[in-house]
C-alpha cells in the first residue's frame, strides 16, 4: 500500500488560531468587565426635598418650595453615581405612597374634641395615590388594627377601633415610642417594592425606659438611632408629631421632657430624611395645623428615580448633591437599592 502522505497544516491557518483564540479571550474578558455594570442597575425610588442650604440635617425649618428636576446636581450611591432615570411629584404622581399612622398608647388621643375629626380631614384631603394604614404603639410593639386601604371612611373607624380600647389598659402601657417604630420597620404590612413608604407617628417622644446605665447627657439615644436604622433598611420616612396631653400627671411630662422628646424628633429625622412636627414646647390644641403642615411638605417632595448601580437589596450610603447654592437635598442617609424590605 502507498504511504499517504501527511496533510500539512497551512502556515495562514496557523498564524490566524493563537489570535483567534487571544481574541476571543479579550472578548471574554471584556464581558465580565462590563458584566456588573450593564446587569447590575437597579431602579430605585428616593424622596427627596429641598431644604436652606446652611440648615443643619435634623433641623425643623419647614418644606421649600418643590423640587425640580433641574435642582438635582448629582446622586451616589455607595460612592456610585447614580443616574437620574424618573421624577415625579410624590402626592397625584404616578407612585403609591403607604402611610401608616400610629398613635402611642401613652396619650389619651381622641380625648380632647376634634382631634379625631382632623385626622379623618387629613385623610379625606390625601389624593388617591396614598393608601393609609392605622395602629397602636403598645409594649414596644405596633398592633396594627387597620391594614393598608384607599377607602378613607375604613381607615377613619379605625382610629376608636379595638387597638385604642387596649391602649387604654394599663397593662397595655408604651414606655419607649421608637421600639415600636423599630418593630413596624421590621414587620411593614405590605413588602410591595413598588410602592413608597412612611409613617405619621403620634406621640410625645419621651423614652421612659432607658436602658441601665445609659448617660442621660448623650445626645445620640441608642433606641431612635436603632429606629433610625431600621427605618432606612425598609424606606420608610418618618413625621413624628409632638403631642403631650395634660389628662393624667406625669414627672417626666416637664418642659425637660418635652425638649427630650423633640431632639429625639431631630436625631430621628437626621438619619431617615423626616421631618418633626411641633410647634414649640406646647401640645397642639388642633391637628389641623401641624397636618396642614405634613401635607405642605408632602407637596414639596419629589420621588426620583436612579439607576442604582447595584443588584437589589443592597443597603448602600447616599449623597446628593444640588445645582443650586441656596438649597440643600434631604433624603435619608441610606437606601435600600430597589426599594425591597431590608432583613435584619
Amino acid at each position: 500500500m502507498t504511504p499517504q502522505p501527511t496533510p500539512k497544516l497551512s502556515i495562514l491557518s496557523h498564524s490566524r488560531s493563537p489570535r483567534i483564540v487571544a481574541s476571543a479571550a479579550a472578548a471574554l474578558l471584556l464581558l465580565s468587565a462590563l458584566a456588573p455594570a450593564a446587569f447590575a442597575q437597579t431602579p430605585t425610588m428616593i424622596v427627596l426635598r429641598a431644604a436652606p442650604a446652611k440648615a443643619k440635617k435634623g433641623e425643623n425649618t419647614g418644606p421649600l418650595a418643590p423640587l425640580v428636576k433641574e435642582d438635582i446636581g448629582e446622586i451616589k450611591i455607595g460612592g456610585k453615581v447614580a443616574p437620574v432615570t424618573g421624577f415625579d411629584t410624590l402626592l397625584k404622581g404616578p407612585h403609591t405612597l403607604q402611610l401608616m399612622v400610629l398613635f402611642d398608647s401613652m396619650q389619651m388621643l381622641g380625648s380632647s374634641p376634634g382631634q379625631f375629626d382632623d385626622i379623618k380631614q387629613f385623610f379625606r384631603d390625601l389624593p388617591p395615590n396614598v393608601e393609609i394604614g392605622v395602629g397602636w404603639m403598645l409594649q414596644g410593639k405596633v398592633k396594627v388594627v387597620q391594614t393598608f386601604t384607599a377607602d378613607r371612611d375604613l381607615a377613619g373607624k379605625a382610629l376608636v377601633a379595638k387597638g385604642r380600647e387596649e391602649a387604654a389598659s394599663t397593662k397595655s402601657d408604651n414606655g419607649n415610642p421608637f421600639r415600636c417604630l423599630a418593630d413596624i420597620a421590621a414587620h411593614w404590612p405590605d413588602g410591595d417594592p413598588a410602592k413608597l413608604r412612611a409613617v405619621l407617628m403620634f406621640t410625645d417622644g419621651i423614652i421612659r425606659n432607658n436602658s441601665a446605665g445609659q448617660d442621660s447627657n448623650d445626645q445620640m439615644n441608642p433606641d431612635v438611632e436603632a429606629a433610625s436604622n431600621n427605618l432606612q433598611r425598609s424606606g420608610i420616612v418618618p413625621y413624628p408629631f409632638f403631642y403631650l396631653d395634660v389628662v393624667a400627671p406625669d414627672p417626666n411630662r416637664s418642659e425637660g421632657g418635652q425638649l427630650e422628646g423633640q431632639q429625639n424628633f431631630a436625631q430621628l429625622d437626621e438619619g431617615t430624611g423626616g421631618s418633626g412636627l411641633f410647634e414649640g414646647m406646647f401640645s397642639p390644641g388642633s391637628f389641623s395645623p401641624l397636618l396642614n403642615r405634613l401635607y405642605t411638605i408632602f407637596q414639596s417632595d419629589a420621588v426620583v428615580t436612579v439607576a442604582a448601580p447595584f443588584p437589589p437589596g443592597k443597603l448602600q450610603r447616599l449623597d446628593l448633591k444640588s445645582n443650586r447654592d441656596d438649597i440643600r437635598l434631604l433624603g435619608p442617609d441610606q437606601v435600600m437599592t430597589g426599594n425591597v424590605i431590608g432583613k435584619k
